[in-house]
């Protein structure tokens, strides 16, 4: 027995100086925040486990009214056994302005009410970019990283990456995107303590402008190079920046968390926002009328909606935004890892939101919807509406 315990201590400290030795400290971060509790990745309720930013609720709280048929239809099988089954702990259904179906299951809720959005948090970033054009601080989307971090290293034969090639995913970064590899890229961004230099390290190898390619690495690059020009020009943080443009001006009525890399340090905005369902359906509201917070009050200019709805990198991608259709409805909608989701039909002046633990990506095209997304979005159109 004393050797077996000679040869497992052994081991272990080999295995731990390795992990050091090679930079993969963030590793051992990790494990606390997955495997220890037993998930297989990251979880909805991640913002314990990091230093987080508050983004602080607005001063004058948007309060959803309840539509006169509020939940008066109960769930369809079909729906109510999909959002149980993929862990569903939010879902909301907003028509008109108005409530029509809200539904919460507490065995998998967040305990501060406080949910990891995930990617969707790409869609915020987006957004956050447009109002800096609109205030000035960007004179475009044309904006190229090389003017902000010449120090990079970029594509030979052609230098000129731009800040909206960064939110369009087509910006020719040298990253390969992948969730359950601990060594990957992704998973170092999101358990490291120095995102920053991680992130300037990052290189250009294919032209950009030229190919949609899903790269998380891609968002945290765009909002490290405002948060530079922000803080150039005006002294303000990114959160700061986030609070007083968009956060407090939508109206939101719960404070939200953006997790950082460290103890003062960056927004991990590639992913990691975090906040309930009724606040991140207010997102969805100001996408479905165009910038505007109420009839005569616009927080972000009519030239971004119409960017996003004629121009992309993909014919499903547009600007930190995800595109497809239902019946001939076309939808807007954001996104995240374990199936966040806030969806917006135009046509039918209809929001969706749906928060959990768990989705099932389409096998055939991870870029296109899931298979309980699809369930989501139709069961509420076929039945609802």
């Amino acid at each position: 027995m004393k050797i077996f315990f000679s040869y497992f201590f052994s081991f272990f400290f080999i295995l731990i100086l390795i992990i050091y030795i090679f930079d993969y400290s963030y590793i051992l971060r990790g494990l606390k925040s997955t495997y220890l509790r037993f998930e297989k990745s990251a979880q909805v309720d991640d913002s314990k486990f990091f230093y987080n930013d508050t983004i602080k609720k607005s001063n004058n709280p948007f309060i959803w009214p309840k539509s006169v048929f509020y939940n008066k239809k109960p769930l369809s099988k079909k729906l109510k056994n999909t959002l149980e089954n993929y862990k569903t702990h939010s879902f909301l259904v907003i028509q008109n302005d108005s409530i029509l179906l809200e539904k919460y299951w507490p065995s998998w809720s967040v305990q501060n009410n406080k949910s990891n959005s995930f990617s969707m948090a790409k869609s915020i970033v987006s957004l956050i970019v447009a109002m800096a054009v609109d205030d000035g601080y960007l004179n475009s989307f044309d904006k190229t990283v090389k003017s902000v971090f010449p120090e990079m290293s970029f594509f030979k034969e052609n230098p000129n990456v731009t800040i909206g090639d960064l939110l369009n995913m087509s910006s020719g970064l040298n990253w390969n995107e992948k969730y359950f590899n601990p060594f990957n890229i992704t998973a170092r961004s999101y358990m490291t303590k120095d995102l920053y230099n991680l992130t300037l390290n990052l290189d250009f190898n294919s032209e950009p402008n030229k190919k949609y390619i899903y790269q998380s690495g891609n968002t945290q690059l765009a909002s490290i190079m405002l948060e530079k020009i922000l803080k150039d020009s005006t002294r303000l943080s990114f959160s700061d920046y986030v609070t007083s443009k968009l956060w407090d001006r939508l109206g939101a009525e719960e404070d939200a968390l953006w997790s950082l890399d460290n103890i003062n340090g960056i927004e991990k905005s590639f992913c990691c926002f975090h906040s309930n369902a009724k606040d991140f359906a207010k997102i969805g509201r100001l996408f479905l009328n165009k910038g505007y917070i109420n009839d005569s009050t616009s927080i972000i200019k009519n030239w971004y909606f119409n960017k996003i709805y004629s121009s992309g990198s993909s014919e499903f991608y547009s600007y930190g935004w995800w595109k497809t259709n239902y019946k001939n409805n076309s939808i807007i909608y954001m996104r995240g890892f374990l199936g966040q989701f806030v969806v917006v039909v135009p046509k039918l002046d209809l929001i969706i939101v749906r928060l959990g633990r768990k989705d099932l990506r389409n096998r055939d095209n991870p870029d296109l919807p899931s298979v309980p997304f699809e369930i989501y979005v139709s069961e509420i159109i076929d039945n609802y509406i």
